[in-house]
């Protein structure tokens, strides 16, 4: 037998350039995408989780059938759609809709306009709403939806897994979905199965097989083949119409800190901090959120906030106001603004390559763990492994389905990062603060022996170098130039978005007081 520890992690993932290509998604030649859940699969599922909600899993699969055959012989051709998700029934016209309203008994038709009658406050003309009985909404359906929504956010919870397994019944009912021959016993066993989700193993083994089968049923696939159409409009109406059910509710984090004058170094970067979580606040206020940008809007406010972060944990920490350490740090400021303004360049598509490819990083730092937690005999550190990969998994899985997460080996936005500056219009930025602080973030040479060594004065000695640390008091222009570093961040932010009369206070600040110390 070989040695196990010799082989590559992720050695089921096929290697395409610089990505490790899943196995999920090779079985369908490639032509798969990462796609969210939440963010792309839920309004077109949501519909069934309703009904279920509503008259139970039994009663459920008798509806939605009975709605699923009448419209696809109402709908009068063999490429009709896959009406499992929600978009397909607005292709319906006004002559298709009224033969399935003819063909629907009353009290079917009944049952499903109180199920979903919830979408009609999201969008009163959804593609159900032709279902409408006119009956009024009933108090409690109403009162259930967030709750729904809410539990359908989770696809291992029992009401995304029923309708996954229903979404299934219903494209085999309509003759959409083909099935092997040698498979269809353990299909059925797994109808017979899932009733009993997640109380037993084989309910919950039949729920991994109708997960799988998700994006099949509910994306449609871009006319390429490559990833997912997103421009169903439904997906778009409703994000649109969830986004005013009440405020964002988050705990606030960016409080500013008090404390006496104190020292007046002490009292200078409390003050200075705080007003770099001014500034930011400024600007958080003024990006809007949108759920149909959701991850441009997520990106684009984290590196905000990660600039700012560094910012402040700079300014706290005077010792590391030195060229030993300082460069590192704006560095990573240098970093981020340029990740930034190359985002902004096309905001949506670039965020989701940011996004993805740090999915994919934890993807690996997960089998490297699970990898190392082999070779592991102490129960101590077994433990902490474990949990440790627990949280990444469930941060992970919060976000996509790790079977279809493709790992990248290489830059994120597939460009080095000159590149990145040059096409978002700061090279100059790149040449003259990225590139040589990234010496410093490299030990490399020209760091090294300018700062950790110094000449022997033995003239018998060649004049060679020796090691050394080069004294080097606190220096506040370190500060100030992660003040400004900061202060373009926001200003190229402002300018993008188009805003005028946004404070710099953090810089303004820095700059009063320089003059005050002069």
């Amino acid at each position: 037998m070989g040695d196990e520890s010799h082989k590559p992690v992720l050695g089921d993932h096929v290697a395409v350039k610089r990505k490790l290509i899943p196995p999920a998604v090779r079985a369908f030649g490639g032509k798969l995408a990462q796609y969210s859940w939440t963010r792309q699969l839920v309004p077109e599922a949501i519909w069934l989780g309703l009904v279920i909600d509503r008259c139970g899993y039994q009663g459920a699969r008798y509806l939605c059938r009975s709605l699923v055959l009448t419209s696809r012989d109402a709908f009068g051709d063999e490429a009709s759609p896959l009406f499992v998700r929600m978009s397909a029934y607005s292709l319906l016209d006004a002559d298709a809709r009224a033969r399935v309203l003819g063909a629907l008994s009353p009290a079917d038709r009944a049952e499903l306009s109180k199920s979903l009658g919830p979408l009609t406050k999201i969008d009163p003309s959804h593609p159900l709403a032709f279902l409408d009985d006119g009956g009024d909404l009933e108090p409690v359906t109403a009162d259930r939806f967030p709750a729904v929504l809410q539990e359908f956010y989770d696809r291992h919870g029992r009401l995304a897994v029923l309708s996954l397994a229903l979404a299934y019944e219903l494209g085999l009912v309509q003759g959409k979905v083909h099935v092997a021959d040698h498979l269809v016993d353990s299909l059925n066993a797994g109808f017979r199965d899932i009733g009993d989700f997640p109380k037993t193993d084989a309910s919950q083994e039949a729920a991994g097989r109708f997960r799988a089968a998700a994006p099949m049923l509910f994306m449609t696939p871009n006319d390429d083949g490559e990833g997912f159409r997103e421009d169903d409009s439904w997906v778009g109406v409703f994000w649109d119409g969830i986004a005013g059910f009440g405020p964002c509710l988050f705990p606030d984090t960016i409080d500013d800190e008090e404390g006496e004058d104190g020292h007046p170094l002490e009292a200078f970067v409390r003050e200075f901090r705080n007003a770099v979580r001014s500034d930011l606040r400024a600007r958080l206020r003024e990006w809007h959120l949108n759920l149909n940008e959701i991850e441009a809007y997520e990106v684009v406010l984290a590196l905000l906030c990660r600039q700012a972060t560094l910012a402040i944990e700079f300014a706290a920490a005077p010792s590391m106001w030195s060229p030993h350490s300082g460069p590192i740090t704006l560095r990573a400021m240098a970093d981020v603004f340029i990740s930034l303004a190359w985002i902004f360049k096309e905001p949506g598509p670039r965020a989701r390559k940011f996004v993805e490819d740090g999915l994919g990083a934890i993807k690996l730092q997960i089998a490297h763990q699970e990898r190392a937690l082999e070779s592991v005999s102490d129960p101590a550190e077994i433990k902490d492994m474990q949990q440790m990969i627990e949280v990444w998994r469930e941060w992970l899985t919060m976000q996509r389905m790790e079977q279809f997460v493709e790992v990248n080996l290489g830059s994120w936005s597939g460009l080095n990062t000159r590149k990145m500056a040059e096409e978002a219009g700061f090279l100059d930025f790149y040449n003259h603060v990225y590139q040589p602080f990234s010496g410093v973030a490299h030990s490399n040479w020209s760091h090294v022996s300018m700062f950790n060594t110094a000449f022997c004065q033995n003239p018998a000695h060649r004049g060679h170098r020796a090691p050394a640390i080069a004294p080097a008091e606190p220096d506040a222009h370190w500060l100030f130039l992660a003040s400004k570093y900061l202060s373009k961040t926001f200003r190229h932010f402002d300018d993008v978005n188009a805003l005028e009369g946004l404070s710099h206070t953090a810089f303004d600040y820095f700059d009063k007081q320089s003059e005050v110390s002069a």
